[in-house]
């Protein structure tokens, strides 16, 4: 097994890629970048990640970037775990990636639109979060569809993608822009999801983290 090291932002989308490492059973050093602190845009950090993005994983000090790609690593590295549902066919598995690349393609930005339309923008945010919002609820109306009738984004069987789906709603509804009543199916899954003890052991480590690193949000 090779030696991992997960470098990651605290309430950042490498949540996700923690999970599936508790889940998994892996075992992995977390360190932390301080976005604060402008730490993603060192030039040794950039030197492994040139985007200067999260997550960005080692493998025996190998960088692997984009979380699509590190969830379909670690699955490879633990197909025990189960963290993607297919059945080992090379198109059950496309299937599943699809899920992956559309959470981080298209759920997490759109997600951001809201959360920070900042980085969308120079100029007033506010066209780029109302834009955000609407393209969220229309998102969202198609998984309240989905999950209605199912425990799990793949019917009945956990995978790593109901956590990335979980993460994003999350980060969408936090800003409160989002009328959350409106979406029960949702709201079950993200307590089931949250219910698991990869996702409570997850949410200690990253607690951890922050703490030790010392970062603080505003507000």
């Amino acid at each position: 097994m090779p030696e991992l090291i997960l470098y990651h932002m605290p309430r950042a989308c490498g949540f996700v890629t923690i999970n599936a490492m508790e889940e998994a059973g892996l075992s992995y050093e977390l360190r932390a970048v301080n976005f604060m602190k402008k730490e993603h845009k060192e030039p040794e950090y950039m030197k492994m990640h040139p985007g200067g993005k999260v997550p960005l994983l080692l493998a025996d000090g190998a960088p692997l970037t984009e979380n699509a790609a590190i969830l379909s690593y670690l699955d490879t590295l633990a197909p025990e775990a189960k963290l993607l549902c297919h059945d080992g066919s090379a198109f059950s598995r496309a299937k599943a990636l699809a899920d992956l690349i559309w959470c981080s393609a298209t759920f997490h930005p759109t997600a951001r639109m809201l959360r920070m339309p900042i980085h969308f923008t120079n100029e007033d945010p506010a066209p780029v979060q109302a834009k955000g919002s609407e393209a969220v609820q229309a998102i969202f109306a198609q998984n309240e569809a989905r999950l209605s009738g199912q425990d799990w984004w793949a019917g009945d069987i956990w995978s790593i993608v109901d956590v990335y789906v979980v993460w994003c709603t999350m980060t969408a509804a936090s800003t409160g822009l989002v009328p959350m009543d409106r979406y029960p199916a949702i709201g079950a899954h993200i307590k089931r999801a949250m219910g698991r003890a990869s996702f409570a052991r997850a949410s200690a480590r990253q607690d951890e983290l922050q703490k030790s690193a010392g970062i603080e949000f505003p507000g």
